[in-house]
């Protein structure tokens, strides 16, 4: 097509015009396919600080949602665990009132067996592991918690026969308690370790159990202090039990208030990418109507002559 040095300028500016239009319209087409209004951030200039800064909180809070999850997951396998060892201690406990009754036991019944099973029970309920990580040794989080020396080992016992602590017995973790930060602000302690008095109490309880013969002229009373640890264990995982659920209490509050805002945020995003489909289609019915004009325009230029004109 020859352009004329007369329309030139005009033909330039409808050109022009039907570039930006054409733009335009791939522009609402996109927000209509995609949902969005721009495909980049320089496409919402005026509002790109606040959509960076707020998808950056979103991500924040949607980590501790993710830190949440896990530590509830942590938590739940650790009470199913004091769960269990609270039955295994019933046990222990029935096979101690046994032994304290008459210093017999009924034929078949083999004491030294039945400690073998139940220290083998505690050591796997203490040895729990959730991804890979065992819950009940600190922060040491790659090293089996409980390995048992041996048994058959006879307790150091004092003139009333009562016996002193010795995690060291087995634990084979550190000190160094769990904890999760679950919001800005909010760090929780919640990590139970083996060597927790109560369970060290109700091990001691089956190595006196083990370690001690029927024949034995002190089983009365090696007996009584093996009950009455079993009575302090029972007790003991009883405060650990109140404490892990109020943490979970916590827990579960935390995450609520995290969704809560999660669920603001991405409102809040959607407005500021989303597009407002009606109004895009709209414009894009405009656009392309101007789009046919200029065309129209275009087509007349191009046919226009001084004869024409004249």
């Amino acid at each position: 097509m020859t352009t004329r040095v007369s329309n030139l300028a005009a033909n330039k500016l409808v050109q022009s015009t039907i570039l930006r239009t054409q733009d335009r319209i791939l522009d609402r087409q996109l927000q209509i396919s995609t949902l969005q209004k721009s495909q980049d951030y320089a496409g919402i200039a005026d509002e790109t600080n606040r959509l960076v800064t707020m998808e950056a909180s979103r991500r924040k809070v949607e980590q501790y949602i993710t830190e949440g999850t896990n530590v509830k997951l942590r938590m739940d396998t650790m009470l199913n665990s004091i769960d269990s060892l609270k039955k295994t201690l019933g046990d222990v406990e029935g096979m101690i009132r046994d032994v304290l009754d008459d210093g017999t036991l009924d034929a078949g019944v083999d004491k030294d067996e039945f400690s073998a099973v139940k220290i083998s029970e505690i050591e796997d309920f203490l040895n729990v592991k959730v991804a890979g990580r065992f819950l009940f040794s600190g922060s040491l989080s790659e090293t089996k918690p409980v390995e048992p020396g041996d048994m058959t080992a006879p307790l150091v016992y004092d003139g009333s026969y009562n016996t002193t602590a010795e995690p060291s017995f087995y634990y084979q973790g550190d000190e160094t308690k769990l904890k999760a930060r679950l919001n800005e602000g909010l760090e929780v302690q919640y990590g139970v370790t083996a060597d927790n008095p109560a369970f060290e109490k109700m091990i001691r309880a089956v190595r006196i159990l083990r370690s001690t013969d029927l024949t034995d002229a002190n089983i009365k009373q090696k007996m009584q202090e093996a009950a009455n640890l079993c009575n302090e264990a029972k007790t003991g995982m009883e405060a650990i039990e109140l404490n892990v659920g109020t943490k979970m209490e916590q827990l579960g509050r935390t995450a609520t208030t995290l969704k809560t805002s999660k669920a603001f945020m991405d409102g809040v995003v959607s407005d500021l990418e989303s597009s407002d489909t009606t109004t895009a289609v709209a414009e894009l019915t405009q656009d392309q109507t101007m789009l046919e004009a200029s065309y129209n325009v275009l087509v007349r230029l191009s046919e226009l002559t001084l004869v024409k004109y004249l």
